[in-house]
């Protein structure tokens, strides 16, 4: 299942992709899926082909990152002129290229004024993201040229009490979105990214803890070798999100880093 059911937003157009947008949470990792995607629709990538797989694992070529270096407090200017040597050359596989910029509000402003001359003339096989929580920050200018779209909340993902779930409930609503296929699992990615640090680290040990116990279950020669497979990834993504959120890693971020390499792809 792909995601026809997750990015209706108006702006946005799976199949015309836009140059440029300026997004919040896992919606930056969706756009960049849907750039490099084989077949798109309407609503995103197909979730299906070849470059989607890639791109959920973080492994596809045309997928380019950049975000605040760890001993820096900004994005440097020095990195956006990284990123203007790379969009001059085409795609490597796919036909495009997308460039996501994490915590874009964190460019400084030569790096924001280097990045809108990149924006001005941008090559037809480019689109760039710009992932923020604070789109005020980023200069009038750059933000004049990308298209400025806000995550909803989906409605299935509050509890019928209009309260947040705890950390345990939030696991098995996981494991639970999993089975129901990529359109769920996006949706909870909707309701994970609004966590605040401490609410996401206990959601993580839960989430860990019923990896474990499950995997626990499998034990049996009958078993779905499929489910193993999958419940063995989603432990070994929860542990790194764990470790990435000790390194103060957006929790905006690491929920569309989860939700992207769990979502089912051909094999």
């Amino acid at each position: 299942m792909g995601f026809t059911e997750t990015i209706r937003q108006p702006g946005f157009d799976g199949r015309k992709l836009s140059h440029a947008y300026i997004v919040s949470g896992g919606l930056a990792d969706a756009i960049a899926m849907s750039a490099v995607c084989g077949n798109p629709g309407e609503s995103g990538p197909c979730g299906t082909c070849p470059h989607c797989a890639k791109a959920s694992r973080g492994v596809h070529p045309d997928i380019m990152v950049v975000e605040k270096l760890p001993d820096k407090r900004e994005i440097l200017i020095d990195q956006i002129r990284e990123l203007k040597k790379d969009v001059i050359v085409v795609p490597n596989e796919a036909g495009k290229k997308a460039y996501v910029v994490n915590d874009a509000d964190l460019m400084n402003a030569k790096a924001q004024n280097a990045f809108l001359q990149i924006l001005e003339e941008p090559p037809s096989h480019a689109v760039f993201i710009l992932r923020t929580e604070n789109p005020a920050a980023l200069l009038p200018t750059v933000r004049s040229r990308c298209v400025e779209l806000k995550a909803r909340v989906p409605a299935e993902t509050v509890t019928e009490k209009g309260r947040p779930g705890t950390a345990g409930e939030m696991a098995v609503e996981l494991f639970g979105a999993l089975e129901r296929g990529n359109a769920q699992l996006m949706a909870f990615m909707f309701r994970l990214e609004k966590l605040d640090k401490e609410a996401f680290s206990e959601f993580l040990t839960s989430a860990r803890d019923l990896a474990a116990a499950k995997l626990r279950e499998c034990g049996g020669a009958g078993d779905d070798g499929a489910s193993r497979n999958l419940l063995s990834r989603a432990e070994r993504v929860l542990v790194k999100a764990g470790e990435m959120l000790d390194l103060n890693v957006a929790t905006g971020h690491l929920s569309g880093m989860i939700c992207a390499s769990l979502m089912a792809v051909d094999s």
